[in-house]
């Protein structure tokens, strides 16, 4: 009994102190210069060479449906886990034209994307400035796919090729001299067929303007984006979306390993994997 006592008195002891153990400073230090990709072509690093690790959260609805007092608690509590990136939308996913932020801005006049809102992306610069204070990258995606490819969500279809570029040179304009920008393409669509020409506008617009930050592109579900956009020179890193439809590491032998071997060599990652205690394919009691 004496030596299962001490057992339980050790494992609360580490529990507590794990518990406690809270990342101390900044998740990165941006004294380290801007982030690149490495001379191997296989990782991210800063200017300095020292090595980035991209350990994200999906904060998507961050400058949508958060005070500011509770993103500052927000990414405060991520400061402390040692999370380096919060992946947020600044056309947010649910009803993000049409429902206010939590100032009463609307992030476009009449849900023209050629007429932003200064006093909803005010709000957006203020949450991203708050995040580098503590080290921390946004993974900032321009728009969700919903306004470019309505599918599930909400929509409305705002976007086409012209006013892609334009709302795309605007926010890239905007956010260049930023020090914690990463730029996510996309927004949990297809970048094929009729939507490769809006992406590929908003890829391009905002490289035009901005030559500070790197891009990649959020897919679907079970997909890469190398499979649209390999060879386009806005593209940085890949990310692929193993999704939540997986039950095994089958998906990474599907998507991963081709993203290694493909030409010209691109660093690679997953993304968005399936959520922790999220049901498989959404049936839990099918699937688990």
């Amino acid at each position: 009994m004496k030596i299962i006592a001490l057992i339980l008195v050790f494992f609360g002891i580490c529990t507590l102190q794990a518990q406690e153990n809270k990342w101390q400073g900044p998740s990165v230090d941006f004294k380290n210069g801007k982030l690149k990709v490495s001379n191997n072509q296989r990782f991210l690093e800063f200017e300095n060479g020292v090595s980035f690790f991209y350990l994200a959260d999906t904060g998507w609805e961050l400058f949508h449906r958060l005070t500011k007092a509770d993103a500052d608690k927000y990414l405060e509590n991520r400061r402390e886990k040692g999370f380096t990136v919060i992946q947020a939308v600044a056309l947010a996913e649910l009803d993000g034209l049409n429902t206010p932020n939590m100032e009463g801005e609307k992030p476009l006049i009449n849900n023209d994307p050629t007429k932003p809102n200064e006093k909803y992306f005010v709000h957006v610069d203020w949450v991203i400035r708050k995040a580098a204070e503590k080290g921390i990258f946004i993974g900032l995606l321009p728009t969700w796919g919903d306004k470019i490819d309505k599918q599930w969500g909400v929509g409305p279809i705002i976007f086409n090729k012209d006013n892609a570029s334009v709302y795309a040179k605007w926010i890239g304009n905007r956010y260049k001299d930023f020090p914690n920008i990463i730029w996510i393409n996309g927004g949990d669509r297809v970048g094929g067929g009729d939507n490769f020409e809006v992406w590929n506008a908003i890829g391009n617009g905002i490289k035009s303007v901005d030559k500070n930050h790197l891009m990649t592109y959020h897919p679907s579900g079970g997909s890469s984006s190398s499979k649209w956009f390999q060879e386009q020179n806005w593209l940085d890193f890949n990310m692929m979306q193993t999704g939540h439809g997986e039950r095994s590491y089958a998906a990474y032998k599907k998507l991963l390993i081709p993203d290694y071997q493909k030409k010209p060599v691109k660093p690679t990652f997953d993304g968005e994997p399936r959520y922790e205690d999220h049901p498989c394919d959404w049936k839990p009691e099918i699937l688990g």
